[in-house]
């Protein structure tokens, strides 16, 4: 994974069926940076697919597309105006696409293993060919990657009870089931897109927000929130990678299954080369919110509870409704049959903890 980052390029010129000496070259845009984990999968990607296509198809990746707004990558790969895209699942329900909402259930998936067997397995896979999902926006639904655990990140405060949480004013995506987790967890939703975050700490205008560590190092966050709540984990942030339907029909058979095969197995192999056991020489992204001086608060066993209790509405509601009962099932399910999971690593030496 990490060797492949040395692949990941950019270009804004190449189009759906552009060829040099007959490849095909492909953009796939996504919004962070391309040291977060989301950069770091499609590098893979990327090397995996020209590997197998022996150079006939090139894949230009694209950080920070479409703004850094994931709203808005979205409607630009639906209308076409980029072949492909990784776009957080957390969005699709604003565009009226639910299907994904219960990767997203607060407090569902909390680990890694199990986050692995949602998204690469039948859960996962029956996300992406729901007609209830990508399809929806004629879109081709190739895989999924992870992001990272999403934590509460406290400003000038810890976030670890829903008395901590209440009337916090605490960023966003564009999405609303954890909109409405937010709000049953007592704080204020703000929706805002990724750029305007840093800034928004920076100035007050937000007390906080959830966010794994990979995106609080790549997007500086620790410069003006000072607490990250170690121990609980509300959500995984998956990313569904689409293609636009009319640039999929373009490709030969043959493309096709080469990037299908590629984006099969890419959250099962990312989540064990950088979540779970990464190379020596990847970014340890504790160790930089350590050193640089970032609290990591534990709540209490009473306090954990609280907190589970308090989202019980948007279970419900998942629960509820038709295109996402049977998913949010499964994964409950799947939860329940999980062997017992070993104590999380220590801390790096020299962290601040409350």
């Amino acid at each position: 994974m990490a060797a492949g980052l040395a692949a990941c390029g950019s270009s804004s010129s190449s189009t759906t069926g552009s060829s040099s000496g007959g490849a095909v070259t492909l953009r796939v845009g996504y919004v962070t940076t391309p040291q977060h984990p989301y950069g770091i999968a499609l590098a893979s990607f990327k090397a995996a697919v020209e590997g197998a296509s022996a150079g006939k198809i090139v894949v230009n990746t694209l950080p920070g597309a479409s703004g850094g707004n994931d709203v808005t990558l979205l409607d630009d790969v639906a209308g076409g105006s980029i072949e492909m895209a990784a776009v957080s699942t957390a969005v699709w329900d604003s565009k009226g696409v639910q299907v994904f909402e219960p990767l997203q259930a607060p407090f569902l998936i909390t680990n890694y293993p199990l986050d692995s067997t949602v998204l690469t397995g039948p859960i996962g896979q029956g996300m992406l060919a729901d007609p209830n999902g990508p399809a929806k926006l004629g879109l081709v639904g190739l895989g999924l990657l992870e992001g990272g655990l999403r934590k509460p990140v406290g400003r000038d405060a810890a976030l670890v009870s829903p008395a901590t949480f209440k009337a916090k004013k605490l960023r966003a995506p564009a999405s609303e089931i954890m909109t409405s987790s937010l709000k049953d967890l007592g704080a204020e939703p703000v929706a805002m897109p990724l750029p305007d975050v840093a800034p928004a700490l920076k100035n007050g205008t937000i007390d906080g927000l959830e966010a794994n560590y990979g995106l609080i190092v790549t997007q500086k966050f620790y410069e003006n929130a000072k607490y990250v709540t170690a121990n609980v984990n509300l959500w995984p942030f998956p990313a569904a990678i689409v293609m636009n339907k009319a640039a999929w029909d373009k490709l030969s058979s043959d493309q096709q299954k080469t990037l299908q095969t590629a984006a099969a197995t890419l959250a099962k192999d990312e989540i064990t080369n950088v979540f779970l056991n990464p190379p020596p020489d990847a970014t340890n992204f504790v160790k930089v919110l350590c050193d640089a001086g970032m609290t990591f608060a534990t709540a209490t066993p009473d306090n954990l509870t609280a907190l589970q209790s308090s989202v019980k509405p948007a279970i419900d509601g998942l629960a509820a409704n038709p295109v996402t009962s049977g998913y949010l099932k499964q994964i409950q399910d799947a939860k329940a049959a999980q062997a017992p999971l070993p104590p999380p690593k220590p801390l790096p030496a020299g962290c601040k903890t409350s």
